[in-house]
């Protein structure tokens, strides 16, 4: 595996919010994309509450393989709802 020594022009962070059925195996099918797109994500946060399971996903990617990533999300089967926004922008906002 490589190390990168920057990041690379046109790539910016993002973060991906999903609210997902709270299946058991929701958040493996969640993070594939990322694995099919070679995308690590900097960190993944869950928590289930009230019959649903949320998701933060926190990553950084072109602008187009991060709406590529998000509609991949949105087409998923247990996906309630998903939205994308720049990492500096509140939670609450991208929601």
């Amino acid at each position: 595996m490589s190390m990168s020594s920057g990041t690379p022009s046109g790539v910016a962070p993002y973060r991906l919010v999903v609210e997902a059925e709270p299946c058991s195996n929701a958040l493996l099918r969640l993070l594939e994309p990322f694995v099919i797109h070679d995308v690590l994500p900097g960190s993944v946060r869950s928590d289930h509450a009230g019959g649903v399971l949320n998701i933060e996903i926190a990553f950084s990617a072109g602008p187009d393989l991060a709406a590529r990533l998000l509609a991949r999300m949105e087409a998923m089967v247990a996906v309630r709802a998903a939205a994308l926004a720049p990492c500096d922008m509140p939670m609450s906002a991208a929601a």
